[in-house]
């Protein structure tokens, strides 16, 4: 099977469209399949990965994040699939990158996967504070007519877990398949604690008993909202040695450095290179937040339960395929630092042992990764087979569809 892949997001920093693509392709590549990424770049070029490859189409950077390119020469991107011929067409952003597929006829099956929920991320918290509440749920509908159109144009929409994929059905959108992400499980556990790396961070509170290491692990983007994190943990500061690591880059840094200059103890650092440093930095700390109330997935999150590190989130977007008992927290979806804040009291009182052992229970429930594609393939195949309106037979982390 050869599958090609239409993208938009893909960072030279990195990020988690990114680290899903390159594994697709490397996973495909284990079974024998070929896959082909298209994602625009600063220059034409090919990449070789494995069995397939990165297709970068030259785009101008984006002006917010300039290690974003933008997608704008489809005629490129019609002649690599016509070049390509894929069994599988993909597209893995709503925008140039769905027009591209969705106008394409050549390709036996073709398909959306839901990467981004942008009418979550910059709409709703516009919708939040329009009442009637009954116009608001008007709107909402009404901005949601862009998926549901896409829906009816692709052959399968790949829902990354169970609240999109019922976010999705709930606004009309068809033939909506829920195939849950995966995390690679075993590069996670708490056994890669480093107390150095921990002390390092703790600094000047690294002999308090009661000190705690919190961890926020992102793109520095607006949407991310880690300056309520800053300002939960300058709350919290006020009542107890608190350490706050910040690990990821991006447009905000310098915004945000200047909020937490006060802090008592932070440290940026910067996107981790280093999977061996960064499994060893999730287990170290003692609650991971998290701010963004707009994800689709949120693979940081499903790595920081398989390190034994819980959670605090928003009661909003995918997050909320994350909360267990024992394993996690949560603060209202436009939660005030106050209560970012409590929801961390609120892990710290349980003792460690218990909260470590939650956290990592919580993580095995979650897909790995080869099971996660494992089912992805496998609908390809179904679909391929028997036509779009079948509902095979759900596997680990997949559901039959609708």
């Amino acid at each position: 099977m050869k599958i090609l892949d239409v993208a938009e997001f893909f960072s030279s920093r990195g990020g988690g469209v990114r680290s899903y693509l390159e594994e697709l392709v490397r996973q495909g590549s284990r079974r024998g399949h070929e896959v082909v990424v298209v994602a625009p770049g600063p220059r034409d070029e090919v990449v070789p990965l494995e069995r397939g490859r990165i297709v970068r189409v030259a785009g101008p950077p984006m002006p917010y994040d300039p290690t974003y390119h933008a997608l704008l020469r489809l005629g490129a991107v019609r002649a690599i699939v016509r070049r390509e011929r894929p069994d599988v067409l993909q597209a893995s952003a709503p925008y140039t990158a769905a027009l591209a597929v969705a106008s394409d006829r050549s390709a036996p099956l073709r398909t959306f996967v839901y990467h981004s929920d942008q009418i979550s991320t910059y709409a709703a918290p516009l919708l939040d504070r329009v009442r009637p509440r009954a116009l608001a749920r008007a709107l909402e509908g009404a901005l949601f007519a862009w998926p549901r159109a896409l829906s009816r144009r692709f052959d399968a929409t790949i829902a990354p877990g169970g609240f999109i994929a019922e976010q999705l059905r709930r606004h009309g959108c068809e033939r909506v398949h829920r195939v849950t992400f995966g995390v690679r499980r075993g590069e996670f556990g708490p056994s890669r604690a480093d107390d150095e790396v921990r002390r390092g961070l703790l600094g000047r509170f690294a002999d308090e008993p009661s000190a705690a290491l919190l961890l926020v692990a992102c793109r520095l983007a607006v949407e991310k909202r880690v300056a309520l994190v800053i300002d939960a943990a300058r709350e919290l500061a006020a009542r107890r040695p608190i350490a706050l690591a910040i690990l990821g880059d991006g447009p905000e840094r310098a915004r945000l450095e200047r909020r937490a200059a006060s802090l008592p103890q932070v440290s940026f650092l910067g996107f981790a290179k280093d999977r061996a440093a960064y499994a060893a930095l999730l287990a170290s700390a003692d609650v991971f937040v998290h701010g963004g109330a707009a994800e689709t997935f949120g693979f940081v999150l499903g790595e920081a339960l398989c390190s034994g590190l819980p959670l605090v989130v928003p009661e909003a977007g995918a997050a909320m395929d994350f909360v267990h008992p024992g394993a996690a927290e949560v603060y209202p979806p436009r939660g005030t630092p106050a209560e970012v804040a409590a929801a961390v009291e609120r892990v710290l009182t349980r003792p460690r042992v218990e909260r470590v052992a939650a956290a990592r229970a919580a993580g095995e429930r979650l897909p790995t990764s080869d099971e996660h594609f494992d089912a992805l393939f496998a609908l390809y195949v179904d679909l391929l087979t028997h036509g779009r309106d079948y509902a095979p037979r759900a596997a680990a982390g997949a559901d039959a569809g609708g």
